[in-house]
């Protein structure tokens, strides 16, 4: 009987240390998707410290200047689904930099090597 009574008290103190320990992490809610326009790098920044006029379009949008002069900017998911659109023609007269589409329209070439120098930020090979 001291062998069942020591067994039934090890179950016991075993369950009430296992229970001290676990935790239940509380849910978070949905997660935020990041923004390719700020997020590591912080390519608006980097454009509006160069002194270009820049403005935010949408969810993944940015103009430089105003239409129909002015460089537009907009960002895939990813480098190959940007590459996907320009291969597939619906990307047309569009410069595929990392996972944004450049559209050059009438911006000048120093507006647009210093656009290209902030958007080849964090692209890799």
């Amino acid at each position: 009987m001291p062998l069942l009574k020591l067994a039934a008290a090890s179950v016991v103190a075993a369950v009430l240390v296992c229970g001290c320990a676990s935790t239940v992490k509380p849910p978070q809610g949905h997660g935020k998707v990041d923004d390719p326009r700020t997020f590591k790098p912080n390519r608006v920044a980097c454009l509006r410290s160069e002194h270009l006029p820049v403005q935010l379009v949408g969810q993944t949008g940015i103009q430089i200047g105003a239409l129909p002069n002015g460089p537009s900017i907009w960002f895939e998911a990813t480098p190959g689904a940007a590459q996907a659109h320009q291969i597939g023609g619906q990307a047309q007269g569009a410069e595929v930099i990392g996972s944004a589409l450049l559209y050059p329209h009438q911006g000048s070439d120093s507006e647009l090597a210093m656009i290209e120098d902030c958007l080849d930020q964090g692209v890799t090979g």
